[in-house]
């Protein structure tokens, strides 16, 4: 490839770039004035799990392709006060990566703790979820979502 060609690639994807964005406009927040909520995320008893996907457009009615979630994360287990424990939200299935985490290690056992935070989606819209529970049934969680960027 000479350079000429190379230049010409580059305006050819920039061309692409920008007809993209021109298309799909500036990213838009919608609030919501009551949260979506699902009945598989109201304080349900969980034990550890990997990385697992949130369908979000099945488990909370919220649109497909969304690009972002508003969450309202909570949590409480039975054994925080000696043991390691949380959920973490994120947009890919990668251990240990999260965008939202709610660390109840070292809590009062039971003592719910609250976290809120924006976390992006993956390219279907969807989030996902990892858990450490100190046992078998022992961390409840609710996750509320009061917003989504479209």
């Amino acid at each position: 490839m000479n350079v000429i060609d190379g230049i010409l690639s580059t305006l050819k994807d920039l061309a692409k770039r920008i007809n993209r964005l021109e298309t799909q406009g500036q990213p838009t927040w919608v609030y919501l004035t009551a949260p979506l909520t699902s009945t598989d995320w109201d304080g349900d008893a969980h034990t550890t799990t990997a990385k697992t996907k949130i369908d979000l457009s099945v488990i909370f009615s919220a649109p497909a392709g969304i690009r972002a979630v508003l969450v309202y994360v909570y949590a409480n287990d039975s054994g925080s006060a000696g043991g390691d424990c949380y959920i973490a939200l994120s947009p890919n299935d990668t251990a240990g990566s999260s965008a939202v985490n709610c660390y109840l290690a070292g809590q009062v056992n039971d003592w719910t703790v609250y976290e809120n935070g924006i976390c992006p989606c993956d390219a279907n819209g969807d989030i996902y979820y990892q858990i450490v529970a100190t046992g078998a049934g022992t961390l409840d969680a609710w996750i509320q979502i009061w917003g989504y960027m479209i």
